[in-house]
């Protein structure tokens, strides 16, 4: 008997140690740049950046990346969202940076370790055009500290090329590398517009190391299966699952889910859908 209930209490002992599951309800979001055509139907930024505020808080992002906020909705974005804190890189156009690739962290729950961006290109670690394409195109990634169970965890945020197949082809193999040599065997979460479909060599890549969040829900997803409305369009109906979250082989995606809200106006947000998941790392 002493031996039995010794053994319950080394096993209490035990639990008691352990560290708690850490529970992530993380997104990515093309929130599209403030252009100016889009003004001709009613969709500008000013006229759609409340609807993509709201998104989040409705859905309650914990860390999410963003792609494709220009330097005129940059401040305006980040001020519309004090709860976050954030970190960020320029990219794009090989004559003036325009677009940024956003990860947004809510600071009462994480802390910022480390941070770094690296290229799509044949020198990841050099400011570079890679390839065939005529853009800057990149990964900034972060490494959290969740406060209240002390994990820790990486988020990669990338936005890839679109246009051309060479440089898309390589990309996945860059993020592959990259993540490997950055967090090792930590947890990764990585999101962002691939402009890539799932059968792409691109992503294969990246599925050799990482899995596809849509696969390995526990749950049925929810929500519309593509991402990509196209350049412009907020309308719909969406044409292709470019977007994606991948995480890292331990962790558990418990949901996943593309809302679908849309404005007063009967359109969208922004051009592509959000992803948005609920994650557990043990």
């Amino acid at each position: 008997m002493k031996k039995l209930l010794f053994a319950a209490a080394a096993l209490l002992f035990l639990a008691s140690c352990a560290e708690p599951e850490l529970n992530i309800r993380a997104a990515t979001y093309n929130v599209r740049y403030d252009a100016a055509a889009d003004a001709t139907n009613g969709d500008s930024w000013a006229e759609r950046k409340q609807a993509v505020v709201k998104l989040i808080r409705d859905y309650d992002f914990d860390i999410f990346g963003t792609q494709e906020a220009n330097d005129r909705q940059m401040p305006e974005f980040a001020s519309m969202l004090p709860e976050y804190d954030y970190i960020f890189h320029p990219y794009g156009n090989v004559e003036r940076y325009g677009h940024n690739c956003i990860t947004f962290f809510k600071r009462d729950k994480y802390e910022l370790l480390d941070k770094g961006t690296f290229w799509y290109s044949q020198t990841p670690d050099t400011e570079s055009v890679g390839w065939d394409a005529n853009d800057y195109r990149l990964c900034n990634w972060g490494k959290f500290l969740d406060k209240a169970t002390g994990h820790e965890f990486f988020f990669f945020n990338s936005h890839l090329y679109w246009r051309l197949e060479e440089a898309r082809a390589n990309s996945g193999r860059v993020l592959v590398e990259k993540i490997r040599e950055i967090a090792g065997d930590a947890p990764v979460i990585a999101v962002g517009d691939y402009n890539s479909k799932p059968e792409s060599p691109q992503v294969k890549d990246i599925l050799s190391l990482m899995n596809d969040a849509y696969a390995i829900s526990e749950t049925e997803p929810a929500g519309s299966y593509d991402t990509d409305l196209g350049g412009g369009n907020f309308v719909g109906p969406a044409n292709g699952r470019i977007d994606f979250l991948f995480v890292s082989k331990g962790i558990k995606v418990k949901d996943y889910t593309v809302p679908e809200d849309k404005r007063e106006n009967g359109h969208y947000p922004s051009d592509h859908l959000p992803i948005v998941c609920n994650l557990t790392i043990e």
